[in-house]
């Protein structure tokens, strides 16, 4: 099993659902108002910093981690070729995860 973990502006929450609904992620936690700084800049909710961040964490097997991470990469790439200018604002980390209880 694998624990997908999801970072994204919140602006990107409905598409990356969706996406995941598609690769048949039927569970998963929706964390929202998720404040950070990381490569693509502060988003802290602030004036200065108005940005605002949502996390998913996902339990998959692995083929369907595998499917869903090469999802939302070719999702991210679409994104950086609309906007060449800008950094796109989602992250995804694969963590191994085993249910104890």
């Amino acid at each position: 099993m694998k624990m997908l973990m999801v970072v994204f502006r919140d602006s990107l929450q409905d598409e990356v659902l969706m996406l995941l609904k598609d690769c048949d992620v039927k569970a998963y936690t929706l964390l929202q108002n998720v404040a950070g700084a990381g490569e693509t800049g502060m988003a802290l909710g602030s004036l200065a910093s108005p940005g605002i961040n949502s996390m998913l964490l996902v339990v998959l097997p692995q083929d369907q981690a595998d499917r869903s991470v090469e999802a939302l990469k070719i999702y991210r790439d679409g994104l950086a070729k609309e906007h060449p200018a800008h950094k796109v604002p989602i992250r995804a980390f694969a963590l191994p995860c085993a249910q104890v209880v």
